[in-house]
């Protein structure tokens, strides 16, 4: 990172905006922008106002930014003509300075944004509309102008700190904050490390500020996304979108319906040279379930690809979604032994899966790559070049940290190039890099660094340990999946609650793709679930780079193979289906071409009915395949095939507890 030096003034008295030059607003990928040099006197001489109010495209949603009577400049938002936030503080402290106490807003400057983009994931197009405001703010005491934009969607908003200025300056922390109308439950995990916790539910002012475990007393924190169930409908969720060069943020409650923005991981603060823009602020607004999912915001507020490193985009054609068995899991690090990767790709390939992931282990002499005299990278060649006369692309496994005894790790950028440069030359498709455990913002660095030589080297990424996403897939599309949940590997030791299941659709995936390894068939493995609930998890999951991680053989005797072999990754649509509710039942529709895969699962502690119809199906026939639970429980699975089906056709189905039903529904082939 090279040395940093601290100064104690916000910069000097002229200082450079950046201006709108007509084409097109921020600093993303291949946006060109210059720099226009202003007197301080500049927001003096403008227009001052007490108030502004900054709609969206439709005026469906209307933010409103003030100074409150401290001086304090805050946002609330109306939704659909109620209020969706109330008066919440905004900030940012730089230097020790907070920047938004002690106020004039002067006048806002509005342009529009509306396009639409290739997208990977629930469908295939992705729409960014939005009024864009950039809202000048002089800071009195210091004489510091700076910039609040704001991008306003029908479906949420987004505002970020522009503060312009010159050499290292130490950021100390934000005031930004969410408070929450009365009687709105939240949707929380309260793990910040690796974003790992449970879904549950709460109301705000009873979250716990310290909690006790084994190694003491620690503050709570939430982990976002957050999402919020408005009293009388619709639902909230907050986060954080484009995390670029800046530390992550986590929530801190407050015994109140508040919750203020915190940068844990980078307790001192830190430095950033030049011109501070921080990520969004975002909070989505949604009517229901179905629009939570299938909103564009997070992503839309993220720099596009840089067409040098993606030529055609999210579909670059390098970029290939597909299915994994992986060596991990029930395997263990013993998966990763030399004499069993071919084995590997063998089955593989009876399963159809485009990869095989090499996970923990495989640098290491105790995994066997090194015995009898051999070489880890010319093994590696020759697995790649096994897998290709298979049609199996091999991505391997790599820590982070250093000090493992599964390999070494990356922390320096030489070992990050030497890795880079020896897959490529090995033939690999893409790597998994694990155990980072923390987003301060060196790691925050390192996660666009690695993202970028796997870009130049054409390889896919895949991020564990690691936190939220926030939207950069549209970034760099090579990233394929990332972890930053509480996913199946805990199922090898316990059980996830049922509530989890049926909430992280709405909170965790409805954020971005999540590595979940969805689909255990080996019965204990199952825990508190069933066989079709297990297969039911793998159409609500989103995800580019599927990692089945069962044993190969209970695969290829599972009544699911058809299914496992051409479950689709990519989607032209989601449906949110009638009934489903946050923790407590799931009901998804996927298409992909004329095909539907549809997942019901029951996520409570009873019996639980699930009565809607088909009218997503559109015109014509259509013939389905049909699994529910049966007896034996929870192994048992009931198939029935080539039932007649239409959109007035109905599916009445009671689901026991951790019970669930899965149709694959395709057009009706009609008889010659």
């Amino acid at each position: 990172m090279g040395q940093r030096r601290r100064i104690g003034r916000l910069g000097p008295s002229i200082h450079p905006i950046a201006v709108d030059d007509g084409r097109g607003i921020g600093d993303g990928v291949g946006m060109d922008r210059r720099i226009g040099w202003l007197l301080l006197g500049w927001l003096a001489a403008s227009t001052t106002v007490s108030a502004v109010e900054l709609s969206s495209p439709s005026g469906n949603l209307v933010a409103r930014v003030e100074v409150g009577t401290d001086g304090r400049a805050m946002w609330s938002l109306q939704g659909n003509g109620k209020l969706c936030i109330e008066a919440s503080a905004l900030g940012i402290i730089v230097d020790g300075v907070d920047l938004a106490l002690g106020v004039t807003l002067g006048q806002e400057k509005k342009s529009a944004i509306d396009e639409r983009y290739a997208w990977r994931g629930g469908k295939s197009m992705a729409t960014n509309r939005c009024s864009v405001y950039r809202l000048p703010i002089r800071h009195a005491v210091s004489g510091a102008e700076w910039e609040l934009e704001w991008r306003i969607f029908d479906e949420g908003v987004g505002y970020r700190y522009r503060v312009p200025g010159k050499g290292p300056r130490r950021i100390r922390g934000e005031r930004s904050s969410w408070t929450f109308p009365a009687e709105t439950p939240l949707w929380i995990q309260t793990n910040t490390s690796d974003y790992e916790g449970a879904y549950h539910r709460v109301m705000p002012e009873t979250i716990p500020l310290t909690q006790r475990s084994d190694r003491g007393t620690n503050a709570v924190r939430l982990g976002p996304p957050v999402t919020a169930e408005l009293p009388g409908g619709g639902y909230l969720l907050a986060t954080e979108a484009r995390l670029v060069g800046y530390s992550g943020m986590t929530l801190k409650p407050t015994g109140s319906r508040r919750l203020e923005a915190e940068f844990e991981d980078d307790p001192e603060g830190f430095e950033i040279e030049g011109e501070i823009v921080t990520p969004w602020r975002v909070t989505l607004v949604a009517r229901d379930l179905q629009a939570l999912v299938n909103s564009d915001v997070i992503p839309s507020l993220c720099d596009p690809p840089d067409a040098k490193l993606f030529p055609a985009g999210m579909r670059t054609d390098w970029i290939r979604p597909g299915r994994a068995l992986i060596t991990w899991c029930v395997f263990g690090n013993e998966g990763a032994q030399w004499h069993l990767q071919k084995w590997f790709v063998d089955q593989c390939a009876a399963l159809h899966c485009e990869y095989l992931l090499v996970d923990a282990g495989w640098r290491t002499e105790r995994w066997g790559w090194l015995a009898d005299g051999g070489d880890v990278w010319a093994r590696l060649k020759e697995l790649c070049e096994y897998g290709a006369t298979k049609g199996v692309g091999i991505v391997v496994w790599h820590a982070y940290p250093e000090g493992r005894d599964d390999g070494p790790g990356l922390t320096s950028s030489d070992a990050r190039r030497e890795l880079f440069r020896r897959c490529a030359e090995a033939g690999v498709k893409g790597v998994k890099i694990d155990f980072f455990n923390s987003e301060r913002l060196e790691v925050v660095r390192v996660y666009e660094e690695l993202a970028r030589l796997a870009a130049e080297h054409r390889m896919m990424i895949n991020f564990h340990g690691s936190h939220k996403p926030s939207g950069e897939v549209r970034t760099w599309p090579n990233e394929t999946t990332r972890e930053g949940i509480r996913e199946q590997e805990y199922v090898l030791w316990d059980k996830l609650p049922w509530e989890h299941y049926a909430a992280l659709p709405f909170t965790r995936m409805a954020v971005g793709h999540a590595d979940f390894l969805p689909t255990y068939v080996r019965a204990k493995y199952l825990r508190n679930t069933t066989a079709v609930f297990q297969m039911a998890t793998a159409i609500f999951s989103t995800t580019s780079f599927l990692c089945w991680p069962d044993h190969p053989d209970d695969y290829r005797v599972s009544p699911f193979l058809g299914l496992i072999q051409r479950l689709p990754l990519v989607w032209d649509e989601t449906r949110v289906l009638p009934g489903t509710g946050i923790g407590r039942m799931v009901g998804f529709a996927r298409r992909s071409g004329g095909e539907w895969f549809v997942s019901i699962i029951n996520g409570t502690d009873r019996l639980a009915e699930w009565n809607g119809d088909l009218a997503f199906l559109g015109e014509g026939e259509f013939e389905g395949t049909i699994y529910r639970d049966a007896a034996p429980y929870p192994t048992g699975v009931s198939i029935a095939t080539g039932e007649v089906l239409g959109r007035n056709s109905r599916v009445q189905v009671e689901l026991g507890p951790g019970g669930a039903w899965v149709g694959w529904i395709r057009p009706r082939v009609q008889p010659k």
